[in-house]
């Protein structure tokens, strides 16, 4: 959602913008224009944890998640928002149906 009144916040991304996401990816908001200041909120994770913060990337939890992140360009007074609602998957979760191929080590004893 961008305002008329903050046309230098144009072009507000999410990036990756599409899963799949695992936990541990880091999400990148980005725009063109002035430098702006990026801030996340929304919730993350199995329990709905609520997000406040400014640290851009953001690292994702695993669970589902439904974040916002608001550019802020103070020298204007406007700011710019884009949002996001996916699931990030564990390590494990991501890889369950992958077959495994293990080599079998077998000893012979002679007698």
């Amino acid at each position: 959602m961008l305002s008329a009144d903050c046309p230098t916040v144009a072009g507000m991304t999410i990036t990756p913008s599409t899963g799949p996401f695992e936990a541990g990816d880091e999400l990148t908001c980005g725009s063109d224009g002035y430098s702006p200041t990026y801030t996340w909120s929304g919730t993350t994770g199995v329990g709905d944890d609520s997000v406040s913060s400014s640290p851009n990337p953001f690292t994702l939890p695993e669970g589902p998640f439904s974040l916002t992140c608001t550019a802020d360009v103070s020298e204007l007074g406007c700011s710019a928002t884009t949002t996001i609602v996916e699931t990030a998957y564990s390590k494990y979760s991501k890889h369950h149906n992958t077959l495994l191929t293990m080599p079998m080590l077998m000893t012979l004893h002679v007698v």
